[in-house]
């Protein structure tokens, strides 16, 4: 499982170098690593994709976003332009959840 992770964090850490405008897309660079991870992509239909998937033969989305977001935490140099921004609103989307938790 510990390979399994590292060569993940691998991988996106030379996608986010080589490829900038995967910085602040996830949809892309979840998309450019599913398409990597299966032999001949060209000739795969969308039911053949979701054997993979289920067979858990290509990485799950949520392992690659988790990934990314800790690659981006340690190696300022691969944020994207949105990062900043997204971090700047941290403390105020925090207290809004606490809000709506309390009016549950």
């Amino acid at each position: 499982m510990k390979n399994k992770i590292s060569n993940l964090v691998n991988i996106v850490t030379r996608l986010l170098t080589i490829k900038s405008d995967l910085r602040d897309s996830d949809r892309r660079l979840i998309c450019n690593i599913w398409w990597k991870s299966v032999t001949n992509p060209e000739l795969l239909t969308f039911k053949d994709f979701i054997k993979l998937y289920i067979k858990g033969k290509v990485p799950e989305s949520d392992s690659i976003t988790r990934c990314r977001r800790k690659v981006q935490e340690e190696k300022e140099e691969l944020r994207g332009d949105v990062w900043e921004r997204r971090h700047s609103l941290e403390k105020m989307v925090r207290e809004e959840i606490k809000e709506i938790g309390t009016t549950i």
